[in-house]
């Protein structure tokens, strides 16, 4: 029987994962950090809530809408040097924040270059796990992720510290070098082309990774001539493949991750303030709540994951429970005032959000194969990104008005809610007509 290369699904994907973990310690997991590190020096420049949240926003902007060129750098450069070039550039931001004076010089380094290596890191560390896992994909997102879930327990007790014993300018110089520690992870995305593994030609077409390529693409119109302003669109439309943008399923779906989205990057940004203004904790009892959640966090990162795939239910409906129980675990947290139950409501919390953040990308990814679309992914996870950053754009800086005009950090944590309730409400609607129409 004739065999083929087709990816390992494991092997040196493993290693991958590690690198991705790697890479996560040492960036993603600083969004969390943002309020903790940057509130009380943005309140000595006169900045409040409402400045915060325009930092975080435009941060999240960048991130998102750098889906838009993501796409073609990594099918370019690869996601190797997409993953380094993108730590190199957080480490950068940081740096230059610590010599910051003045608000817009935050939101350049931080939100605009910070902001724009996060989305290089994001989208290249998924496209290189998604090219190496199959049968286990769920498990290897989740163990990549974790990455993330150790440095959010970690980065909030070292950026107490750091704040307690150095000035706002030495601590984040000391975050921004570790920041940099990211390009030794990115090192080990290795191209999948160099551990492919034999399969026979049956086994092949069950094992085609998602990131095919389509070499068929229309050429011409008519007799084969066009002008070049056509020409330009058809090959603008073909490489970003907005034909997709024509499914309202696949518009609903992106509308809805978008929401969560937003409603979880509020949550990571307010949740300190909420524990210092409105619980009236110390910074200490602060930093032990978000490491409590991180730790819950990190622990569903590494054991939900495998349970998923082994039971096979959809990445849509496991997200769609844990954002139903998101919304109780948050708006019960708003209401608690002292240490203990903050501290238990923040371990549930964290098991929830693991839950939406690891089946994020996954969602994305499992339309696209229902839908046998598997080469649009790099691009639907690119509109998934611009649809995220608009929606914070809007509504995420609405959340830090909302939280300047009440005063009540607990108020906007409800005001959170009403985001996912309608996610929850879009998609139930969807599944609802759907099993009418069959």
């Amino acid at each position: 029987m004739r065999s083929s290369q087709v990816p390992p699904d494991g092997g040196y994907g493993w290693v991958v994962v590690a690198g991705c973990a790697l890479v996560n310690v040492f960036n993603q997991s600083l969004v969390s950090v943002f309020g903790l590190m940057f509130a009380d020096y943005l309140t000595s420049l006169g900045e409040h809530a409402f400045g915060a949240a325009l930092v975080m926003n435009v941060c999240n902007i960048s991130l998102n809408f750098s889906g838009l060129i993501t796409g073609p750098i990594i099918n370019h450069f690869k996601p190797r040097k997409a993953a380094i070039l993108g730590s190199l550039l957080t480490g950068s931001a940081l740096t230059l924040c610590s010599y910051s004076t003045q608000l817009w010089q935050i939101v350049l380094s931080y939100s605009v270059t910070f902001g724009f290596g996060l989305g290089l890191i994001q989208s290249s560390t998924f496209v290189a796990l998604n090219s190496y896992f199959r049968l286990h994909k769920g498990r290897a997102v989740g163990f990549a992720l974790a990455g993330t879930g150790v440095g959010q327990i970690l980065m909030p007790l070292l950026v107490q510290y750091l704040l307690s014993n150095f000035n706002f300018r030495d601590a984040t110089l000391i975050i921004g070098g570790l920041a940099f520690n990211g390009v030794v992870g990115a090192c080990l995305l290795q191209p999948v082309e160099w551990h492919m593994s034999k399969s026979s030609a049956a086994e092949d077409k069950e094992s085609q990774p998602l990131l095919a390529v389509d070499h068929g693409a229309p050429k011409a119109n008519g007799d084969g001539l066009c002008n070049k302003q056509t020409c330009g669109w058809s090959k603008l439309a073909a490489l970003m493949d907005f034909a997709i943008l024509k499914q309202v399923s696949f518009l609903n779906l992106i509308v809805g991750l978008g929401l969560a989205y937003t409603a979880s990057t509020s949550f990571s940004l307010f949740f300190p303030y909420f524990l210092q203004k409105s619980a009236n904790l110390t910074m200490l009892e602060a930093a032990n709540c978000m490491a409590m959640l991180s730790t819950t966090d990190l622990l569903t990162r590494i054991t939900v994951p495998a349970f998923v795939d082994k039971m096979e239910f959809s990445h849509r409906t496991t997200f769609l429970l844990a954002g139903i129980c998101l919304v109780v675990a948050r708006s019960i947290m708003a209401e608690m005032r002292s240490i203990i139950p903050l501290m238990i409501t923040s371990a549930f919390y964290g098991i929830f959000r693991s839950i939406t953040i690891v089946n994020q990308n996954l969602t994305v990814a499992e339309y696209c194969s229902e839908r046998r679309a598997e080469k649009m992914l790099p691009n639907a996870l690119g509109f998934n990104m611009v649809t995220k950053g608009i929606l914070v754009l809007s509504l995420g800086q609405i959340l830090g008005w909302f939280a300047d005009f009440t005063g009540s950090y607990s108020l906007n944590l409800h005001a959170q809610n009403l985001l996912l309730v309608t996610t929850c409400v879009l998609w139930l609607c969807e599944m609802y007509f759907k099993d009418d129409d069959e």
